[in-house]
C-alpha cells in the first residue's frame, strides 16, 4: 500500500499532524508512507523513522521568483516528484486551496480531504474524491487530523509524537548550557509568525525577573529567524535573570526543550514542540484559540481573555490596539507558571 500524506507547514501544525503519521504505520505498518511538505519545514520531518520519504515543494520560494525561469524549473520538478508514483491514498490534512492542489497532482483514485463545512478554504474540496465530516466541535487540531482516518476505517485518539534529534545536536546543546552555567531554567519564547500572538517583550523580561526571584531559577530566552532582537529585549529587561540561547535550526531547539522545567510562550511551533516532548507549557493567546491550537499536554496550561473581536485568527489587529494581547499582564500569567513549577 501506497500513502502520501499532504501537510505542507508549518511546524506547530506539522507536529499537530505527526499521531496521523503514528497511526498510519501503525495500522499498515508495511505500507510505503510519504510526506509532502514545504522545504522550509522539512528538517521537522527529516530521518523520521516512520516515515519512507520527504517530497518537497518552495511555494513562498516560487512565489519571490515567479518569473525566473530556474522557478518554472523547479515547479516542473517537484510536480514529477509528486506523479512519479502512484498511490493507494492521498490525506490532505491542511485543507487549503494549495494543498488540495499539490494533493491532487498525486496519482490515485483515492483523494480525502474533510468536507466543505470544515474547511476554511471551503474551494478545496472540490478536489477531493472523499469527504469527511467533522461533527463536533470544537476539536483540537489534532483529533480533527486523526478523525480525517476514518476513512480508513482508521478509530484513535492516541496522540504520539516522532520526533528525531541528531546525536551531534544533543552534544551541542549539553556543550551550550555548560558554558551558559544553566542546569535547571525556565524557557521564555517571545517569537511568532504573526505579530498578534506576540506578547510583550518587556513583559516576558518581567516574567523572567519574577521568576528569579520567587524560584531562583534561570530563564533562557529562545529566538528563530529574524528574532534575536526581540529575544534581546527580554534579556535586557529581565534584571539580569535571562540569557540569550545560541541559534539553532527548529530541530536543535528540542534538546533545549526537553532540560527546560517549564516553557512560556505565544502559540507558536515550539510551544507546540515543548507539549509534544512532554514539558509543562504555558501558552499565552490572543487571536487563536486555544480549545483549537492551544498546548496539549496534560501539565499545560494557557492564559487567554476573551475578547469581542475574538478569535480572530488575523495576522493583522484591524484597528483594537492588539487587546487580545496587550490586555494580559504578568499578574495574568505568574498564577499559571506558580501552578506548572509545582508539578
Amino acid at each position: 500500500m501506497r500513502i502520501l500524506m499532504v501537510r505542507l507547514s508549518s511546524v506547530g501544525d506539522l507536529v499537530h499532524t505527526l499521531p496521523v503519521l503514528v497511526a498510519l504505520r501503525s495500522h499498515f505498518p508495511d505500507a510505503t508512507i510519504d510526506w509532502l511538505v514545504e522545504t522550509r519545514f522539512r528538517d521537522v520531518l527529516a530521518s523520521n523513522p516512520e516515515l519512507d520519504e520527504l517530497v518537497e515543494v518552495d511555494t513562498l520560494g516560487w512565489r519571490k521568483r515567479l518569473f525566473s525561469p530556474a522557478t518554472w524549473k523547479e515547479i516542473a520538478a517537484s510536480t514529477r516528484a509528486i506523479r512519479r508514483r502512484s498511490y493507494d491514498v492521498v490525506l490532505d490534512l491542511q485543507g487549503t486551496i494549495k494543498s488540495s492542489v499539490a494533493a491532487r497532482l498525486a496519482k490515485s483514485d483515492r483523494h480525502i480531504g474533510f468536507s466543505r463545512s470544515a474547511l476554511k478554504e471551503r474551494a478545496a474540496a472540490l478536489l477531493y474524491s472523499e469527504h469527511v465530516s467533522v461533527t463536533v466541535e470544537p476539536h483540537h487540531v489534532i483529533d480533527r487530523h486523526l478523525r480525517l482516518l476514518s476513512a480508513l476505517d482508521i478509530e484513535t485518539k492516541e496522540r504520539a509524537f516522532p520526533l528525531v534529534v541528531q546525536n551531534e545536536m544533543e552534544e551541542e546543546s549539553e556543550r551550550s548550557l555548560a558554558s551558559l552555567a544553566l542546569t535547571e531554567y525556565v524557557i521564555l519564547n517571545p517569537g511568532g509568525a504573526w505579530v498578534t500572538k506576540r506578547w510583550a517583550p518587556e513583559k516576558f523580561g518581567a516574567l523572567a525577573a519574577a521568576i528569579a526571584k520567587e524560584w531562583k531559577l534561570p530563564t533562557l530566552v529562545v529566538w528563530g529567524p529574524g528574532e534575536a532582537e526581540l529575544a534581546q529585549r527580554i534579556v535586557d529587561t529581565s534584571e539580569g535573570s535571562a540569557q540569550l540561547a545560541p541559534a539553532t535550526g527548529i530541530r536543535g531547539l528540542i534538546p533545549y526543550i526537553r532540560r527546560a522545567r517549564l516553557f512560556v510562550s505565544g502559540d507558536t511551533g515550539p510551544m507546540h514542540l515543548a507539549s509534544a516532548v512532554g514539558v509543562p507549557v504555558v501558552g499565552i493567546f490572543g487571536p487563536t484559540d486555544p480549545a483549537k491550537n492551544g498546548p496539549f499536554g496534560p501539565n499545560d496550561a494557557v492564559v487567554w481573555k476573551e475578547v469581542d473581536c475574538g478569535p480572530c485568527y488575523k495576522r493583522r489587529c484591524p484597528g483594537f490596539d492588539n487587546v487580545c494581547m496587550t490586555s494580559i499582564e504578568i499578574e495574568d500569567v505568574l498564577p499559571a507558571v506558580r501552578e506548572r513549577l509545582t508539578v
